[in-house]
């Protein structure tokens, strides 16, 4: 005679084994997809983030010098004998301070924001600062003087 109870147990055994299974290769499934969203929610936010935090430093910047000279790839902030040098190169916004009225380079300064390009153009009383990262543009005006 057959021991049809083993028989039984051995399939009720696999059984719940290819459900654990089933249930495993889900639950990465699950997991791998929930990553991929993570990972592009998180670069969307740097991106937003970089775009509006350099438009905003460089508007604050503006608005609070005492005079602003445009130049190629920045521009030069004076306020009371201080002169701050804003300036994109190498894909990226850099800032020094020297004195106001001594000779300057458009190097040597501290890394502010990774950035793809900045563009800042000057209207009667505006300017307009446009900042490029990745694939987003953003443009803000600002009105000339002080805070």
């Amino acid at each position: 005679m057959r021991n049809y109870k083993n028989t039984a147990d051995t399939i009720s055994t696999v059984g719940s084994m290819l459900l654990f299974l089933l249930f495993a290769v889900c639950m990465m499934m699950i997991i791998a997809t929930a990553a991929g969203s993570y990972s592009r929610i998180n670069d969307n936010y740097t991106t937003d983030f970089t775009v509006s935090a350099s438009i905003r430093y460089l508007s604050n910047k503006i608005k609070s010098s005492e005079k602003v000279e445009l130049s190629e790839n920045g521009m030069i902030l004076q306020s009371g004998g201080i002169a701050n040098i804003i300036y994109y190169s190498e894909g990226g916004l850099y800032e020094k301070t020297v004195a106001a009225g001594s000779e300057y380079e458009l190097s040597g300064g501290d890394r502010i924001f990774e950035l793809n390009g900045v563009e800042i153009k000057e209207t009667e009383e505006l300017y307009k600062i446009t900042v490029n990262v990745g694939e987003k543009t953003s443009s803000a005006i600002v009105r000339k003087g002080t805070v």
